[in-house]
């Protein structure tokens, strides 16, 4: 298969007709014609059916366009890797972190990072869909759970905190201990939406079961500002992160026979793994969480 077919082939898909096609790569619409049948004589089956009202992609097209979008997101990390040099690390690194993650974690990295390597520039963004993000436009990935982005990446666990059921003294004090679950059921509860979650789930000692939160949100950290303020029991992840000044660490729930890991992953496309902007955050990974999880549990 040439790269010239695949290409045209991608940006009849894009257009959704030969003619538009033909226009934006700036060929003759029999050139595009050709190379699609030479694509699909490759293919063995069909891959567009020709209508009036332009090209629909049978399913063996379909199956094909979503690997050739990921080689060519591949493709393009590769070609960004192969830009790298072997000297000190400098230009941007573009950063794509989860929604939610502590704001004082994102501000350590960034000071250790310009503290150490004043070349570098950071552009971060957030996301709570990872499956979605490119490896043509990310250098450095990060979120929580074990869904990864599509493609080749090279993943490792940074932390892991655990889900769990939280509440203030004083929202104890006014509203009761639940001692059951059914006197959960009796107290507001607010929760955090894990990846792939459509409702909260609560993880007990015999299984998942539904939660009926009256609240949702997919920043764990708007949960446990509830929390404290004492609005609610928290179902949302816990690390055991320094305590602000003034507030009091939550009181753990059923802690026995309630909770689950929550993995916080990092991932860095597999052909910019070795570049020096991008190494740095796989070398210096206990640093960051050493600044980060001082005393993580």
């Amino acid at each position: 298969m040439g790269l010239e077919e695949f290409r045209g082939f991608l940006q009849v898909v894009d257009e959704g007709s030969f003619a538009a096609a033909a226009t934006a790569l700036g060929v003759s619409r029999t050139t595009l014609r050709r190379q699609v049948d030479a694509l699909e004589a490759e293919a063995g089956v069909p891959l567009l059916e020709r209508t009036a009202k332009g090209v629909v992609l049978t399913e063996a097209g379909r199956r094909l366009v979503v690997g050739g979008r990921q080689m060519e997101q591949d493709f393009r990390a590769l070609m960004r890797g192969a830009r790298g040099n072997d000297g000190p690390p400098e230009g941007e690194i573009r950063v794509m972190l989860p929604t939610g993650l502590l704001p004082a974690a994102v501000a350590m990295i960034f000071g250790m990072i310009r503290t150490n390597w004043p070349g570098v520039r950071v552009r971060a963004a957030f996301t709570d869909r990872i499956e979605e993000v490119q490896a043509a436009t990310t250098d450095v990935a990060c979120w929580f759970g074990e869904t990864a982005p599509s493609g080749s990446w090279e993943t490792r666990t940074f932390a892991t905190s655990t889900q769990r059921l939280l509440a203030s003294r004083e929202y104890l004090a006014a509203h009761g201990t639940p001692e059951t679950y059914e006197d959960l059921q009796k107290h507001t509860v607010f929760a955090w939406l894990s990846p792939g979650e459509a409702e909260p789930m609560l993880a007990t000692d015999q299984g998942l079961v539904p939660l009926a939160a009256a609240a949702i949100a997919n920043h764990p950290h708007i949960i446990h500002e509830c929390v404290h303020l004492g609005l609610c029991i928290g179902w949302v992840p816990q690390a055991d992160f320094p305590m602000a000044p003034g507030l009091q660490a939550p009181v753990r729930l059923f802690e026995a026979r309630v909770g689950r890991p929550v993995p916080l992953r990092l991932g860095v496309p597999r052909a910019l793994a070795r570049t020096p902007k991008v190494k740095i955050f796989l070398d210096h990974l206990d640093m960051m969480r050493a600044l980060i999880l001082p005393a993580q549990t």
